[in-house]
């Protein structure tokens, strides 16, 4: 008993300890954190390296919309996550993956990028605005991509309204043309593409509804591709097997030429060409179609 006695009264001496300490920080606490050697400052901050698409200074505009520098010390119990919300409302920041502390007060920051893969057409008096958008949609700052850049992505047609720069566009035409428009990155070039238009309207087969979306290419042939997902209509073939229809049209028919591309070309359920000058759509049988 007198040992286990002995425990209960150290203990209460540790607690009561603690307990003090615990009072003096609290009372000094803000006359230390807050010194000139413990306060983050812009040059203090580091991110990971950013991609060519990108001309803006990260970096610094979040420290100068966040008034980071001086302001935050690195023993702050709230650093991380006040450092964390700074960088993750930028718009072309998608994730912030992992922040490392360093001594002098500094930090870095693992940053995941958005990455433009399609820009959206908007009229604009004589003139089209090109606002540059990511594969889930978040309107990009377009000062902030290369021109040369903005003009070589997909164009996605017939869109009216914008949301603020860094929202996501809250239209499923633009969430399907993007999503599109990322898959094809691969062969966008090679196949002559040039815009995605979706159809004005949803279409609705038993309990599916659905936009339809063709594919614009420079020589002006217009691709029936149909869904961008596979909830489309009944029977309409899944992505590989549309891509391998395209693959084949593009092999077999001059799709950079407008006048002797074909007009339209649907792959939903089969590879059916309409030349420029026929009046019915010619499916593949295995022959080649006559294109005047």
């Amino acid at each position: 008993l007198w040992q286990r006695g002995r425990v209960i009264v150290a203990l209460f001496v540790v607690a009561l300890l603690g307990w003090g300490m615990q009072t003096v920080w609290q009372q000094v606490a803000p006359s230390i954190i807050h010194r000139d050697r413990y306060l983050l400052t812009a040059d203090g901050i580091a991110i990971s390296t950013m991609p060519a698409w990108i001309t803006a200074d990260v970096r610094m505009e979040v420290v100068r919309n966040s008034g980071l520098d001086r302001r935050l010390s690195v023993l702050d119990e709230a650093f991380v996550s006040v450092v964390e919300d700074a960088f993750a409302l930028h718009p072309w920041v998608e994730s912030v993956d992992r922040i490392t502390k360093r001594s002098p007060p500094a930090v870095h920051l693992d940053l995941t990028y958005r990455r433009p893969v399609a820009v959206v057409e908007i009229a604009n008096g004589t003139s089209g605005l090109l606002l540059p958008v990511d594969k889930n949609g978040i309107h990009l700052p377009a000062s902030d991509v290369p021109a040369i850049r903005l003009n070589n992505l997909p164009r996605i047609s017939g869109i009216v309204g914008q949301p603020p720069t860094g929202q996501r566009w809250d239209d499923p035409r633009i969430i399907g043309a993007t999503a599109l428009a990322d898959r094809l990155s691969g062969v966008w070039q090679s196949y002559h593409l040039a815009n995605i238009l979706p159809s004005a309207r949803a279409e609705i087969h038993s309990d599916r509804r659905f936009f339809v979306f063709n594919l614009i290419t420079r020589g002006g042939t217009r691709i029936v591709w149909g869904s961008a997902t596979q909830k489309g209509a009944s029977g309409e073939a899944d992505f590989r097997t549309k891509l391998e229809r395209l693959k084949q049209c593009a092999e077999r028919f001059r799709l950079l030429d407008p006048a002797r591309g074909p007009a339209v070309v649907d792959i939903r359920r089969g590879l059916v060409i309409t030349p420029r000058t026929a009046k019915k759509p010619v499916p593949d049988d295995g022959t080649e179609a006559v294109v005047k």
